[in-house]
């Protein structure tokens, strides 16, 4: 046997680790013993049990429940020895070492461990306790095998979960993320052994992830997951995150352009209307666009000189705080004040209500968010207004102009 493993037992156990090998009478415990110290090269006490010694502590079993018992191994048969199986003794023993959290192994000791009948037993105990394997412990058993298993019986100390690199920049309140956690959290509570990381495959069987690989340290108590993204999963969530159709390359290098054009947009006007929303007003001032005229010759008296001059567009964004009112008459006399009344108690009962109330086949909110968009520059009055705003900045000297329109 390599001892490394008995070296990995010792680190996960913190130092000496003893093994109970318990089980129901005439099971075969003893013969399991013999087997594992002649694997370990460890020599039997007068008990049957031994030890062997490695530098970070001790390693050590014997029957029943040793001193100092950090891990077990339940050791029951399938009835092929002429004693037959005891299920209530093995329910009994293995409810007692997981209450007391010690990890255990169940070993079925079998005259055929490749029979069916043993095959049978072995795999309701399995998924019963989560680890279970099969041997002849007169005919010798693998001590590597027994001790490589036990170790993935101890609890997990850490689990590591490595998404693809697109998800990483996804808000947590986002549809994928919040599926991951989901799924999470839902398989979290199943996962007691370092054994058991790898079921975190089954919780996303049937979602936009898989489970390419699950790798243990047994030595450590860390599982690494790598989870990959399945076909069409990137697009998928690059239209939730989008809010438009993304079905593949193509509709992606469209989107892609289209954002070019916004970009340029919102690179020319979106500090000017940052701007107006918190001071009210703002200027995009003339850049590249600006039109160079030819030079004009001036003469002012005995003076002269050259007129130089240039045209360009420069954009004056006003933010205009629109106010609507609106005044539903609910009725005349007692009748219509108490009407009015009861709504705004509803108002201070309940505000969402009391905007979502119909009236006339429309909503308060429809009432006054429609007041507020009819609130525009009379088409008529649109371009004196530019025309007035035009003048005020190219001839404007700090004063104060009053233009009638």
């Amino acid at each position: 046997m390599e001892m490394r493993i008995l070296e990995s037992i010792v680190a996960r156990a913190g130092g000496s680790c003893a093994v109970a090998v318990a089980g129901p009478p005439q099971c075969g415990k003893s013969a399991v013993l013999r087997a594992l110290a002649s694997g370990c090269g460890g020599a039997a006490g007068e008990d049957g049990g031994f030890a062997v010694r490695l530098d970070g502590g001790e390693v050590s079993a014997a029957e029943g429940r040793p001193a100092g018992c950090r891990a077990a191994l339940l050791v029951t048969t399938d009835g092929s020895f002429g004693v037959p199986r005891a299920p209530a003794e093995e329910e009994r023993i293995a409810q007692a070492l997981e209450a007391e959290g010690i990890p255990f192994l169940v070993l079925v000791n079998a005259a055929d461990p490749a029979s069916a009948a043993c095959e049978g037993v072995r795999a309701e105990l399995e998924g019963r306790w989560g680890a279970a394997l099969a041997l002849n412990a007169e005919a010798g058993c693998d001590g590597e095998e027994i001790f490589s298993a036990l170790l993935l019986c101890f609890p997990p100390v850490r689990l590591d979960l490595f998404l693809p690199d697109w998800l990483a920049v996804l808000p947590e309140d986002s549809k994928s993320a919040a599926d991951i956690l989901a799924r999470v959290r839902a398989a979290a509570p199943a996962i007691r052994t370092l054994r058991g990381c790898a079921s975190i495959a089954d919780a996303f069987a049937d979602g936009d992830l898989f489970c390419e690989s699950c790798e243990t340290d047994a030595e450590t108590g860390r599982a690494v997951c790598r989870l990959a993204a399945k076909e069409g999963a990137f697009y998928r969530a690059l239209s939730e995150e989008c809010g438009a159709e993304i079905a593949g390359d193509l509709d992606l290098m469209a989107y892609v352009r289209s954002l070019r054009e916004a970009k340029g947009f919102y690179d020319k006007f979106g500090k000017a209307f940052a701007a107006a929303e918190s001071s009210g007003y703002a200027v995009v001032q003339p850049d590249a666009e600006a039109r160079l005229l030819p030079p004009e010759l001036l003469r002012r008296g005995a003076k002269c000189g050259v007129r130089l001059r240039a045209d360009a567009p420069s954009y004056h964004v006003v933010r205009v705080d629109v106010h609507s009112d609106v005044s539903p008459i609910t009725g005349e006399g007692e009748q219509g004040e108490q009407l009015a009344r009861n709504m705004l108690d509803c108002y201070g009962r309940d505000a969402d209500a009391f905007w979502n109330t119909d009236m006339f086949g429309r909503t308060f909110r429809d009432m006054v968010c429609d007041g507020l968009r009819e609130k525009t520059v009379p088409l008529d009055a649109r371009d004196k207004l530019r025309r007035a705003l035009v003048r005020i900045v190219n001839e404007g000297k700090g004063g104060v102009l009053c233009i009638l329109l």
